[in-house]
């Protein structure tokens, strides 16, 4: 096979593989389940590397008192499903954790990053209260999630301005979660107007 040919195979080989990509992220943005997501403040020293926003939900970090029975079930590195749940503002925060795909409801896949062990929240409390349930006497435990939506690309003024947006509570994440969990950005609702990404 002479050269010419074999970069043409290539070529169309490659081209075959990135219409397929984009064609499957098309049809998970299309038949996913749609979620709002409020965004968090950011690390400023964090709140830019290169040519885009950093994304940060209350997803990201979950403290896991009243979401599992066991919170010590999860490292890092272990693959958890967060069922949502919509609050009256239309967001969607966490309604339970799980190490399997519970099967039922809008689940989202991530990955636990780093989990951290808290204070007792006796310890918190400013006022001791001799009916404290026992569960308060124990650790608690806190996981920082991944879920492979932490970067939004964009132009470099548009990111800062982004930040800025987040920052002032104006921006929300909107995300098409698919059925077996994973999930895309489909775009931002910015001061509640919709601002959805095209892929073509």
């Amino acid at each position: 096979m002479s050269a010419p040919v074999r970069l043409i195979l290539i070529a169309i080989a490659m081209t075959g593989v990135l219409s397929a990509m984009v064609a499957g992220h098309a049809l998970q943005r299309a038949g996913g389940t749609e979620v709002r997501l409020e965004m968090t403040p950011v690390d400023p020293r964090d709140l830019l590397l290169g040519h885009y926003a950093i994304l940060n939900t209350p997803l990201h970090t979950l403290e896991l008192t009243g979401l599992t029975d066991m919170p010590e079930a999860f490292a890092r590195g272990d693959v958890i499903f967060v069922s949502l749940v919509p609050d009256e503002a239309g967001a969607w925060r966490a309604g339970g954790v799980h190490k399997r795909h519970p099967g039922e409801g809008v689940v989202m896949r991530g990955m636990v990053y780093a989990t951290r062990s808290l204070r007792p929240a006796r310890f918190d409390r400013s006022v001791t209260d001799p009916q404290a349930d026992e569960r308060e006497a124990e650790p608690r435990v806190q996981l920082t999630i991944r879920y492979n939506l932490e970067r939004y690309y964009a132009a470099r003024e548009e990111a800062l301005a982004l930040e800025r947006l987040r920052e002032e509570s104006r921006l929300r994440l909107i995300v098409s979660v698919g059925a077996s969990g994973d999930a895309v950005i489909k775009g931002l609702e910015i001061d509640g107007e919709d601002h959805l990404d095209r892929l073509f």
